[in-house]
């Protein structure tokens, strides 16, 4: 894994966080992206990426399911 995909995936983490702080809900994957100024379908692969890492939590087929596991 490059440092620049890390990066992405600290980018997309802490705007996870902290969007979910601002409004006490899990934000959209297209709210994220915007955050991050990446592509929703760049936020999505990461989200996933994170998830398989046990970093994220999510229940599929459900919109602001994006949780943080830890």
């Amino acid at each position: 894994m490059t440092s620049e995909w890390s990066e992405a995936r600290a980018r997309v983490e802490r705007a996870l966080r902290e969007l979910t702080a601002e409004t006490g809900r899990p934000p959209t994957v297209r709210e994220i992206a915007a955050a991050v100024g990446r592509s929703v379908s760049t936020v999505a692969y990461h989200l996933r990426a994170l998830e398989q890492l046990g970093i994220v939590s999510h229940t599929p087929h459900h919109s602001r399911s994006y949780r943080l596991a830890r």
